[in-house]
């Protein structure tokens, strides 16, 4: 669901109240909310130049054969998960911290939660399939609970070009695959892959700059890219629990970080070079 925001809200970067209760609760109900185009063009262009040079490095490096013969990556799907550096612009406070985002969280996550996941997921042209149905995170107890627990992950997406059909939008499944029992995220619960032909879905289209915040468990999947440019998007996954801690921080940077956004950080490993673009 997209969410309209206000002029004056974009020119001070506070939401209303009326905004951040809407955006929770259709988080809450159907799993995800867009807040469309509040990224500065001018940063949305910086984002997207940087990041076409990581993408272009990582591929003459990385993965050139592979792309260039056509087979592509993630069987056939290419879509490419990349981490990425914690450096300018990508650690801009728009993107690790921006208020707009931070509100509606601080509502569903509490204020203690952090940043687990510092990576981006882009859709390459030629796709030959759609990757299958799933959610980003299993079972948090395996068999064992088949109660619905409390949201305690939110991945938060910025599309760096506007997304549409014809360039690999996600599809997802909205209104419910988010508020199964934990036991049905395991093994032994439904397929989603099953279900998923029989149920309602749509394909997220938004404009660059969006910021779409979704429950780790809404069911969804990448579709293929049929143009000729890549589909890329920003990828944080803002956490109540430590998962993951795999951002490395150089000492020189996280000492100029705003106490927020050392906050979100804390469990990362400050003191650490600034990684290559690297495959997830």
């Amino acid at each position: 669901m997209i969410v309209k925001v206000s002029q004056q809200e974009l020119d001070t970067l506070t939401l209303n109240e009326e905004t951040i209760q809407l955006a929770v609760n259709l988080i809450r109900v159907n799993g995800y909310v867009i807040l469309e185009g509040v990224l500065p063009e001018a940063k949305v262009v910086e984002l997207r130049t940087a990041f076409q040079e990581a993408m272009d490095w990582f591929i003459d490096k990385h993965g050139k054969e592979i792309y260039l013969n056509k087979t592509g990556f993630n069987e056939g799907t290419n879509h490419l998960g990349i981490f990425l550096p914690f450096q300018a612009p990508f650690n801009d406070p728009l993107v690790i911290e921006h208020p707009f985002a931070l509100a509606i969280m601080d509502r569903i996550l509490g204020k203690d939660y952090s940043v687990t996941l510092f990576s981006s997921n882009t859709s390459l042209p030629g796709g030959q399939k759609s990757q299958p149905v799933h959610p980003d995170y299993g079972a948090r107890f395996g068999d064992l609970c088949n109660t619905h627990l409390p949201i305690t992950d939110l991945v938060f997406n910025i599309p760096l070009v506007d997304v549409h059909d014809g360039n690999g939008p996600m599809e997802i499944w909205p209104g419910g695959t988010h508020l199964l029992p934990d036991n049905y995220y395991g093994p032994n619960g439904p397929n989603p892959e099953e279900l998923a032909p029989h149920m309602h879905s749509i394909k997220v289209h938004m404009p660059a700059g969006s910021i779409l915040l979704r429950d780790v468990r809404m069911w969804h999947r990448g579709t293929p890219n049929r143009g000729d440019s890549i589909r890329p998007n920003l990828a944080l996954i803002y956490s109540a629990m430590d998962r993951d801690n795999r951002v490395q921080i150089p000492i020189e940077t996280y000492e100029q970080m705003s106490d927020r956004a050392k906050h979100l950080f804390r469990w990362q490993k400050i003191g650490y070079p600034a990684i290559e673009p690297t495959h997830e």
